[in-house]
């Protein structure tokens, strides 16, 4: 009893390593259950259009039971991106992004082939399925991209963004835009009020001056360390007589001489020097004008500014993106006629 024991055990490990080397071209694949049919497969390729269909080409084989017939699976997986940027404003970067990818569709079956003898290729040693699988024309990508007219602009905004979404986008630049109740970003609102061509309007300034109100409302103060003028929204006003000066110095503008004879028949010499004054107004009073500029400023930004404004590049073009794409993870399964199953590796395949 021993010795048979021996030998039955010998002849068994020999069977296993005969078939392993007859089915070699072929990896062992995931096996559901009990031990299956081996296959494997290669698509025509990465990508389809929607509606038409994807080619295959499927080589499988059996040695515990004959083969009954193969299956493709996919599961559908939409994969949304978006971006929405501030281009008007330099100052600093806002931008809006989100990416997202959601299974929309559960791993289901999608078309069966009946097997057939006739599938048998002699030199692969295995069953080869040519054929093919089709891909819903529903699933068409959606592409909105920079444009550049505001026609279906908004309906396209609430789809795809939502209806709050420009309101949204605006009040997290304005948190920006003023960092405290009393503070606003200077270089920010210039870009914004000087691209949009605002607060051009003349006004009598406190010291009688006519101007634009844009060029009344900054004031410069010189920085040492880099030498030169940091500019900034104007706090206080200064008042100046129209009437006083103050000289603050001579210059000799120039020198000449003027010379003739005396009575005597000498020549007298005289000398004269040209001079100019340089004089400044004397100063009267000053008075705060910051809370005036910054009203004006924030009534422009409320009432004149735009989420179209904000997000309008210098090409004209509006920088804002939604794409919409989706994607199957597909996968070819046999079933022999126990109903057991292998299936082969999956492919992901965009659908453009």
């Amino acid at each position: 009893m021993k010795t048979i024991f021996k030998t039955l055990a010998i002849g068994l490990l020999l069977t296993t390593v005969v078939s392993c080397d007859k089915h070699d071209p072929f990896d062992e694949n995931t096996i559901t259950g009990a031990v299956g049919p081996e296959a494997k497969w290669e698509i025509a390729s990465s990508a389809v259009k929607s509606g038409e269909y994807m080619g295959f080409v499927g080589k499988y084989y059996s040695t515990v039971a004959g083969i009954d017939h193969s299956e493709v699976w996919y599961e559908l997986f939409e994969k949304e991106d978006k971006l929405v940027s501030a281009s008007l404003i330099q100052a600093f970067n806002h931008s809006f992004t989100s990416n997202a990818s959601a299974q929309k569709r559960a791993l289901q079956t999608i078309q069966s082939y009946p097997h057939s003898e006739d599938l048998w290729d002699e030199t692969e040693r295995a069953y080869i399925l040519t054929d093919q699988f089709p891909v819903s024309y529903t699933l068409a990508p959606i592409s909105w991209v920079q444009p550049k007219d505001t026609v279906g602009f908004n309906k396209n905004l609430t789809a795809y963004f939502g209806e709050n979404f420009a309101k949204e986008f605006k009040d997290q630049i304005t948190l920006k835009m003023n960092p405290s109740a009393e503070e606003r970003n200077y270089r920010a609102y210039m870009q914004v009020i000087n691209g949009l061509g605002l607060l051009i309007d003349t006004i009598v300034t406190p010291n009688g001056d006519r101007m634009p109100f844009v060029q009344w409302m900054i004031d410069s103060t010189y920085n040492a360390n880099t030498a030169s003028w940091d500019k900034d929204f104007k706090r206080m006003d200064t008042i100046w007589s129209k009437e006083e000066f103050d000289t603050l110095d001579i210059i000799i503008k120039d020198t000449f001489s003027v010379s003739k004879p005396d009575r005597t028949g000498k020549r007298d010499t005289t000398y004269y020097t040209d001079t100019a004054y340089i004089t400044h107004p004397v100063f009267l009073s000053a008075v705060e004008v910051y809370s005036d500029i910054k009203h004006a400023i924030d009534s422009v930004w409320e009432n004149h500014v735009t989420f179209y404004n904000l997000i309008q590049n210098s090409e004209g073009a509006y920088s804002i993106e939604y794409k919409r794409e989706y994607y199957i993870n597909a996968e070819l399964r046999i079933y022999d006629e126990k109903g057991t199953y292998s299936k082969t590796d999956t492919k992901q395949i965009a659908i453009n």
